[in-house]
């Protein structure tokens, strides 16, 4: 909930505000109202202002002067400014006090809503965003407190082969690093590898989803003095374990469970673990490369616990896909009965783990690929002109790390290709769908050629182009024609405003709106509605 102040020394205005704005509407939980500068400083320095609307022409204290000092004093508080005058001096020191608006009196007040709101959802965003930093800075000290840097730095060396691989020359530099183990203890290594996010992250929220990982991964795995939780690549970790004489596997295991099961529930993730050997420390690297091969070939499978070693490699071998068999039914547009095929293909995979690893999903991906393009190019078409632009380089690596992946991507793939091939030949024009979707997407401010390719599958040049030579006209023309069609009919047909029907039909400046409307249609908004209303 957040908090307003209204200042004006004129007395009715101030009324006015708080009668016609809806403000319960707008998540505002009190309205403060002031008649000068110094009633506006004493309000700030006992209530907290999160938005202050101000008249800029007072007595005892201008609204240029009343934003300079709470820019100074409450450098969070938004400022909208009100003035009879569109004098480009006040403009210009507004824009200069950061201001985030400046309307003129008598103002509308669905116009100043639509400001109210934009504020507030900035400021909810810098909200969640300080939010986010003091999680990151959080995990960063908690990191930090967990792992030394400098013995961080003997494990990182250690595994990257920066140390020479002889006992002697690894026992100095664990010394050096503060470190110290029983000569008769063996390292028990457990890679750990995040396999998928459940929901698209940037590249910072994944950073501090990485540290918190690491930070369960020490809660849950650290069970034993000495162990190192190291990461090791793509958020990846390497926990290390000191073990004597005998291990206890199924703890481990346990442990391992454990950890995937809290990933799952809490950081949004699939997550597999390896369980390797026990091994002197010249030996840990060769141990770790064979855990990632390990993971490499693990496509079938999500938050596991693999043994090295117990998974034994079966001499059963998969049917090839029938390949020739799908193209056709491509050409043929026989989608369902294709799409069926393909799912039932691919997941019959999980009934042989032994025999499906990496190899068999890169030579799947080649040779699906070679069939996508042959059968596009006997229907006369190129890659280029059917897929959005990337679609076929910046998913590989995720496709070939698991079959669920692989699955999604193929039957994507499918349904891109068929709906243009298709549409061509069937008659079914996509600049015709593309229309609809403008139709019913009319009101949407942000509505963009690329958000419009993307619904038809298209790139957004080829769309363009294909758009322009059946219409005559660009998408950015026939998208401002149809808003311009709709509100006039909300004009002639209902007793909206015409800010909010501005607003119904993607625009949120009111002028701008007007001017538009008269250029296509000849007169103003109101001018047409009295016209239309009157037949």
């Amino acid at each position: 909930m957040y908090q307003i102040l209204i200042v004006d020394d004129e007395i009715h205005a101030v009324r006015g505000l708080q009668a016609g704005v809806q403000w319960d509407r707008l998540n505002i939980e009190t309205v403060h109202t002031a008649h000068s500068l110094k009633q506006a400083q004493e309000i700030f320095d006992s209530q907290p202002v999160h938005l202050m609307i101000c008249d800029i022409e007072m007595p005892q204290g201008s609204g240029l002067e009343l934003a300079a000092w709470a820019k100074e004093h409450y450098p969070r508080t938004e400022t909208i400014f009100l003035t009879c005058h569109s004098d480009f001096y006040y403009a210009k020191q507004a824009i200069q006090l950061d201001s985030f608006d400046y309307l003129l009196k008598p103002v509308d007040y669905a116009e100043l809503e639509s400001v109210i709101r934009k504020v507030l959802d900035k400021l909810a965003k810098e909200r969640e965003l300080r939010s986010f930093e003091e999680t990151y800075h959080h995990y960063r000290k908690l990191w930090e407190s967990h792992q030394p840097v400098v013995a961080e730095r003997f494990w990182q060396d250690l595994i990257r082969q920066n140390i020479p691989s002889s006992p002697r020359q690894i026992e100095e530099h664990m010394r050096n690093a503060g470190l110290s183990y029983p000569e008769t203890v063996r390292f028990l290594p457990i890679y750990t590898r995040v396999q998928r996010w459940h929901k698209k992250l940037s590249e910072r929220d994944q950073r501090v989803m990485e540290y918190a990982l690491r930070n369960a991964s020490e809660e849950i795995l650290k069970h034993t003095a000495g162990v190192a939780v190291i990461p090791v690549q793509n958020g990846s970790l390497l926990t290390v374990i000191p073990v004597e004489e005998f291990v206890e596997e199924s703890g481990i295991r346990a442990g391992c469970d454990s950890f995937i099961r809290s990933c799952n529930q809490y950081f949004y993730c699939d997550i597999s673990c390896y369980i390797g050997k026990p091994v002197p420390l010249h030996e840990l690297a060769g141990m770790l490369r064979s855990l990632q091969r390990l993971d490499e070939n693990n496509v079938t499978q999500l938050n596991c616990t693999l043994v090295l070693g117990e998974t034994k490699r079966s001499e059963f071998r998969i049917e090839p896909a029938p390949l020739a068999e799908w193209a056709e039914w491509m050409k043929q547009g026989v989608r369902d009965k294709l799409a069926e095929q393909v799912s039932r293909y691919l997941e019959s995979w999980k009934a042989y783990e032994g025999c499906v690893d990496a190899q068999t999903v890169h030579s799947f991906y080649q040779d699906f690929l070679q069939m996508i393009f042959f059968v596009l190019q006997s229907k006369g078409l190129q890659a280029n002109q059917v897929f959005a632009q990337n679609l076929l380089t910046d998913k590989p690596e995720s496709v070939l790390r698991s079959l669920v992946s692989l699955q999604e991507w193929v039957q994507y793939v499918l349904e891109v290709s068929m709906n243009h091939i298709h549409s061509v030949e069937e008659n079914l024009s996509v600049v015709e769908k593309a229309k609809r979707f403008i139709h019913e997407q009319i009101g949407q401010q942000d509505l963009s050629r690329e958000e419009i390719a993307s619904h038809v599958f298209l790139n957004p040049d080829y769309l363009t182009r294909i758009f322009k030579k059946e219409t005559g006209m660009s998408i950015s023309d026939y998208l401002q024609q149809r808003r311009i069609e709709y509100a006039k009919e909300l004009l002639a047909h209902t007793n909206q405003s015409v800010s909010d029907i501005a607003a119904a039909c993607g625009y949120s400046n009111l002028s701008y709106f007007s001017t538009l409307f008269k250029k296509a249609v000849g007169s103003n908004p109101v001018d047409y509605r009295k016209r239309s209303q009157s037949k």
